[in-house]
């Protein structure tokens, strides 16, 4: 009787190890699976469709013919190109700039200085930042248009003199609206980090006699220059892709992200438009690369963990001048607001006064805006559930596990915050529009899934700074204590980490809300949202619609962040800072 062949230890082993696989909770990796394979479908496949159509000739489909510089080239041939691109320069280093200069000190006088009504100031330098850009810009249009309401009357005061305030529309007309609209940012992070740096090498500096201009130009700037250059970033990036604001008042005026809407609107000309978007990425993405070079070069810290307390500026001067400063400009950047609240009582307003009262713009809006407001609210709501899930996950994943592709991963997320709207959007349409083989164009899902890409860095972000600053030791204690990884997360850590998610999901939900760059290219007639509407009723000049629309959009947007803020009982600024 022939004997059994007895296992050997490599059987064995071979066999534990395979036992041993499948006893593994993969549930961790199916979940881990699903957040890779959006980003690698839905914003990596786009962003290396685009490239490659960016150097194909132009045609309506997505058939390669061979490689072709013809949409590059239209920046040296063609003057419309040239100049779009000249203007977008122009206006992202004119509006970093200003902004630059009313923020800093903005920031300063609040943190610095000894004045009443610091969280009013606070507070209301964060209104500009709610209300969509291009809604102001269309307000701007009632002050210093043509027939403007500030403009008639500067003209009537100045006119004597021989002098005449230029119409809002061109260049003069961007650069200040962008301004008014994107100091904020500027504003609260300079707060920050003036109210936040130790003020002890300031101290040892006066005591060594030098003056108060000497202290703040080589210790006190110095020591805020990382916030100062993550503001200036953020601000040029915003002005630099901004739609809203110069498709209405640009005038003859194009820059980049209208000239994307003009070849894709006008022509369908997705190729040229996918050429624009590159140039517009390079100019970001350079913009970005020596920022962060500047900063480096220039990185300083406070060695001693001993503080003392920051000492506000008494000086009656210097409480006067702050005063004045933060009203003028509070005043001059809320305008808009109080502008728009009063034209949707009228239905127009040509010189000092408006004319025909009328509550019509509001009793029309359930009848003419019923479908663009449950697809505002719908979409707005879904999406943001959507980053939610998406962020957090991405989040613990970087944070948590490290893996190997983490900073990778880091990148890929975060690229979306600063690239231009209309940038997504072509890179949505090159790579899902005409004989794609997912055709979305035209649907409310492209439109989540742009919403998706632009705004889970929000909750993304906003999750994995909490993580950093959580001990994971309570998740490690649920594992060794044999409960699974999808029971630890779902009970340990999405309750530890859930006050940053619900803040980063009000900051998406109030952004979503107010969308136009993104949406404009990419709605059907079913998917038109409030701020298409409110973009066509400027466009046809319907300003009495079109404010009656915006108030119900400020309202709205203004009561979701005031309720965040009595909820969490933080201050309303808070939500903004991560801009």
């Amino acid at each position: 009787m022939r004997n059994r062949p007895q296992p050997t230890m490599d059987t064995v082993g071979s066999e534990g190890r395979i036992r041993r696989f499948f006893e593994k909770d993969f549930t961790q990796y199916l979940v881990f699976a699903v957040p890779m394979a959006f980003i690698a479908i839905f914003l990596l496949y786009p962003m290396a469709t685009t490239l490659v159509r960016a150097f194909m000739a132009p045609a309506e489909d997505l058939v390669f013919h061979g490689f072709s510089l013809e949409g590059l080239q239209q920046f040296v041939v063609s003057k419309l190109y040239r100049k779009s691109l000249w203007n977008s320069f122009v206006i992202g280093i004119s509006v970093t700039f200003f902004c630059l200069l009313i923020g800093i000190p903005m920031g300063y006088f609040v943190a610095r200085v000894k004045m009443p009504g610091k969280s009013l100031i606070l507070s209301l330098g964060i209104l500009p930042v709610i209300m969509p850009s291009f809604v102001g810009a269309f307000t701007w249009v009632i002050l210093l248009g043509r027939n403007g309401i500030v403009r008639t009357f500067l003209n009537w005061l100045l006119g004597p003199l021989g002098i005449k305030v230029p119409s809002i529309y061109g260049m003069f007309g961007m650069i200040l609206c962008m301004t008014l609209t994107y100091y904020p940012f500027v504003f609260q992070l300079a707060y920050g980090a003036f109210a936040s740096s130790n003020p002890m090498l300031e101290e040892a500096a006066m005591l060594m006699g030098a003056r108060k201009s000497h202290i703040f130009r080589t210790v006190t700037l110095p020591l805020v220059m990382p916030s100062l250059g993550a503001a200036a970033l953020l601000v040029f990036v915003r002005a630099i892709g901004n739609f809203g604001i110069p498709s209405i008042i640009g005038g003859e005026d194009y820059v980049l992200p209208t000239l994307i809407y003009f070849e894709v609107n006008g022509f369908w000309n997705i190729n040229g438009a996918c050429s624009i978007a590159i140039v517009n990425v390079a100019i970001t993405a350079t913009v970005l690369w020596a920022q962060k070079a500047m900063v480096n070069r220039h990185t300083y810290e406070t060695i001693s963990a001993s503080r003392s307390e920051l000492k506000m500026n008494e000086s009656l001067a210097m409480r006067i001048i702050a005063w004045v400063f933060c009203g003028i400009i509070l005043v001059a950047s809320l305008l808009p607001q109080i502008t728009i609240i009063v034209m949707s009582f009228f239905t127009k307003w040509t010189g000092l006064f408006p004319e025909g009262f009328t509550l019509a713009n509001y009793a029309r809006i359930p009848h003419t805006s019923h479908n663009e407001l449950f697809n505002s609210f719908y979409l707005s709501l879904l999406s943001t559930l959507l980053c939610a899930i998406l962020g957090s996950i991405v989040a613990y994943i970087t944070e948590r596990k490290k893996p190997k592709g983490a900073a990778l991963l880091d990148l890929s997320v975060m690229a979306p915050f600063i690239l231009p709207g209309t940038v997504v959007s072509i890179a949505l349409l090159s790579a899902f529009s005409g004989n794609s083989w997912l055709r979305l164009t035209g649907t409310y899902t492209v439109l989540v899934i742009s919403f998706m890409i632009r705004r889970t860095p929000y909750v993304y972000r906003s999750v994995a700074a909490n993580l950093t600053q959580l001990n994971p030791s309570l998740e490690e204690a649920s594992t060794i204590m044999g409960a699974s990884w999808f029971y630890t997360f779902r009970k340990v850590s999405v309750p530890l980490i859930l006050p940053s998610i619900i803040s980063g999901s009000i900051l998406t939900l109030t952004t979503l809300l107010q969308e136009l760059s993104t949406s404009i290219l990419l709605y059907s007639g079913r998917t038109r949202t409030v701020p298409i509407q409110i973009y066509s009723a400027v466009q046809d000049g319907n300003l009495g619609q079109a404010s009656a629309l915006s108030v119900v959009l400020l309202v709205v947007v203004f009561a979701i962040v005031y309720g965040m803020n009595r909820l969490q009982g933080s201050k309303m600024a808070s939500a903004f800072k991560m801009g």
